[in-house]
């Protein structure tokens, strides 16, 4: 929290809902109001707009399982719908608007952050920015991410974006800053040269 302007407010809780907070602040070694910001947090950030836009909860068990159970070809249909009908609107109804930065807005602070569908990485130097997307969840995630991600980042700021699916995860590579000329589209080069980001498998939530 430092750096950031903080403002005090009072305002009535239940009494049940003030003893578990204060119980679990114990608990964790944080005070009170730690974790009541951080719940406010992830009402304003998240929970507002995934509720109205009809995020839902489900058991990670349950969705590998269906991930599972379909074949590469629908795994790979199933990323593009989710990239295209879903995130992009999703971003947009959010942000009021679709472009890069707000993409990159909703992938890593919100994406990663409140559904936990996978941890977030993001390294950059001057002419690339590396993203992985590390899920852990076996090579079908890696497919579904890829296609998700080839469809949300489709014409945004004529960047060409390069993917690799590994086994447990997503490499995205992004030119950067933005060619001088521009492009129609996005173009997504060979699957080849980016780093590699192995790891042994863990468990990890999936999206919701």
């Amino acid at each position: 929290m430092q750096g950031r302007k903080t403002t005090t407010r009072a305002f009535r809780i239940d009494e049940t809902v003030d003893r578990q907070l204060r119980e679990w602040a114990e608990r964790e070694g944080v005070s009170v109001s730690f974790l009541a910001n951080k719940a406010l947090r992830r009402l304003v950030e998240w929970d507002m707009y995934a509720d109205r836009f009809g995020f839902i909860a489900m058991p990670r068990e349950a969705l590998s399982r269906m991930i599972e159970l379909l074949s590469e070809d629908e795994v790979r249909d199933l990323g593009r719908w989710a990239g295209e009908d879903v995130y992009r609107a999703f971003t947009t109804f959010m942000f009021k608007h679709l472009d890069l930065e707000t993409v990159l807005e909703v992938i890593p602070k919100l994406s990663s952050r409140y559904t936990r569908a996978f941890e977030y990485e993001e390294k950059r130097d001057g002419s690339r920015t590396v993203i992985v997307l590390r899920h852990g969840s076996g090579h079908k995630y890696s497919l579904f991410y890829e296609e998700m991600a080839r469809a949300l980042f489709a014409d945004l700021g004529g960047r060409g974006i390069r993917t690799e699916p590994q086994e447990n995860a997503v490499v995205l590579e992004l030119s950067n800053p933005p060619k001088p000329i521009a492009a129609e589209g996005v173009s997504f080069g060979s699957k080849h040269g980016l780093p590699s980001t192995e790891k042994p498998a863990r468990s990890r939530n999936v999206p919701t």
